[in-house]
């Protein structure tokens, strides 16, 4: 097997366990665990704000990576539901501030703990040093996948710059 076919089991790999981790029917058994019937984009917001404490609406869309309509529906629901508390920006009234009410954060922590049990379960039969080691791993490959890839050789066009659409590497 070559390091190409290698890295792109890798990132099949990767994609694989995000879709999975990530998707709609975890995040049902999580919340179901959790004894919460809230959306993915509410837990997102809960573990956004239990994360950074009180926050500007701004700031939380990204941090929470919504879409600002979106969270304006969710902090709408989650205020509705005692979850959070809204409140006008002390430095411009125009913006919202939001915050975890007592509420809120009883829910993010039965939500982390039903994670928590989850992935316990998963792992149960890993040792502890095949924990740490994947642990290590995942760390790097997460620092890794963090600095912003070498340019390619693409031209400002966007397109490889050698024949044939190959990219041409200097020296």
């Amino acid at each position: 097997m070559s390091r190409l076919d290698d890295l792109r089991r890798v990132e099949e790999a990767i994609t694989r366990i995000g879709r999975i981790s990530m998707g709609r029917e975890a995040a049902r058994i999580r919340a179901e665990r959790a004894g919460l019937s809230l959306s993915r984009p509410a837990i997102a917001i809960l573990s956004a704000l239990h994360k950074a404490g009180p926050i500007r609406l701004s700031s939380l869309a990204r941090l929470a990576d919504l879409e600002a309509p979106l969270i304006s529906r969710e902090i709408r629901d989650l205020s509705e539901g005692g979850y959070v508390f809204r409140r006008a920006d002390p430095t411009d009234g125009r913006a919202g501030i939001v915050e975890l009410t007592p509420q809120g954060e009883v829910a993010y922590e039965a939500y982390r703990g039903a994670t928590d049990e989850i992935i316990a379960q998963t792992f149960a039969e890993w040792s502890g040093t095949d924990l740490r080691s994947l642990r290590d791993q995942l760390e790097r490959v997460a620092d890794d996948f963090a600095r912003p890839p070498a340019p390619t050789g693409r031209a400002a066009s966007g397109r490889p710059n050698g024949r044939h659409g190959r990219v041409v590497r200097a020296g």
